[in-house]
């Protein structure tokens, strides 16, 4: 053996936790729940939301699983855990030019859970839930604001990656298992300090790891992006600390019928310079995309849409609703844009 393959085989003994290997055998409704032998699990739910009367809001929440290293435990094996589960949520109400962001952090038991076998989530009263048809449903309460969402997929989830993984850089252990469905109708209602129906698109992640960046990387510029032609765009930019681009940084095309029809790691991922009045991070924001023969524009709908995150482990990224401009400024579909690493290093944060 090399001697990288010597200290690689070395870590993954040491470790209690599986990483994301080549051939992973993917199988549903199944894979949609949690996955207890890897450190780090996420489902992750954006979408574009209109009321009857025509506002736009836009919305995020994310359920986060984070297992800890096995140890002793003194005390009532009732509150007997490894597991901590964290939880992000944001609307952004585009009208009013407004931003709220709540989370949520509880030790896995009767204030949260995530089950094995199936999507059924649980954080204090935020859940979200596949029924046997595969619809998800979720609730959740972002200042004040009680949002009962239903979620359709057209087809089968997309599964991002060469071989069933996603790599994160050099290491060969730095990757994840990366399931998509990039396009679900959206339909549910406003609760508490507002009402009305809603409607829209959403877009649902889902990632398991035990390693998701490369030593030499400080964080990522994402957008999952819904094309009025159909397509949706899945692009991730791994950054170094000095800003540049890693070479295994990802863009994926899925076609309007719902497959994976074309990947490509050369692409342009640049932008402004917009700098929180919160965080004083500057963010490169507008984003301009060039790949796979186009441009595009990624146009932040509501600038302020950065969360200053303070339990767990403190995160502050931007991660908000756009419009996507095409090369002549003209509207061509909606998109969600998250930004790492600006505020703070990714390092050592999952």
């Amino acid at each position: 053996m090399k001697p990288l393959a010597l200290v690689l085989a070395a870590l993954m003994a040491a470790s209690p936790f599986r990483t994301a290997q080549p051939g992973y055998g993917f199988r549903f409704p199944a894979d949609h729940g949690a996955h207890r032998d890897f450190a780090t699990e996420w489902w992750y739910f954006t979408g574009h939301l209109w009321d009857s009367a025509g506002h736009r809001f836009g919305y995020q929440l994310t359920f986060f699983r984070e297992a800890l290293p096995a140890q002793g435990y003194r005390g009532s094996t009732a509150w007997r855990s490894d597991q901590i589960h964290l939880a992000h949520a944001a609307l952004t109400d585009v009208d009013r030019n407004a931003f709220q962001v709540e989370e949520r952090l509880n030790r896995e038991g009767i204030p949260a859970a995530a089950a094995t076998g199936r999507l059924d989530l649980r954080n204090g009263a935020w859940t979200a839930r596949m029924d046997p048809a595969g619809a998800v449903h979720l609730a959740f309460t972002v200042g004040g604001t009680d949002l009962d969402l239903d979620l359709t997929a057209p087809g089968p989830p997309v599964v991002f990656g060469e071989d069933g993984r996603v790599r994160k850089g050099d290491a060969p252990d730095a990757a994840s298992h990366y399931i998509t469905f990039p396009r679900m109708e959206t339909r549910g209602t406003f609760g508490g300090t507002r009402s009305g129906t809603l409607h829209g698109t959403s877009w649902m992640d889902h990632e398991f790891s035990s390693s998701q960046l490369a030593p030499n990387l400080v964080g990522w510029d994402w957008a999952g992006i819904q094309l009025k032609d159909g397509r949706s765009l899945m692009v991730y930019r791994l950054r170094r600390a000095d800003g540049s681009q890693d070479p295994w940084s990802l863009v994926s095309e899925v076609d309007a019928q719902g497959r994976l029809a074309r990947t490509t790691r050369s692409f342009r991922f640049q932008g402004g310079a917009w700098k929180s009045p919160g965080s004083a991070a500057v963010y490169p924001l507008p984003l301009r995309l060039e790949a796979l023969g186009e441009t595009w524009t990624l146009e932040p709908l509501v600038a302020g849409q950065e969360l200053r995150t303070r339990l767990g482990t403190a995160i502050t990224y931007w991660e908000g609703a756009c419009r996507v401009l095409d090369a002549r400024g003209r509207e061509a579909g909606d998109a969600y844009v998250e930004l790492t690493g600006y505020a703070h290093s990714m390092q050592g944060r999952f």
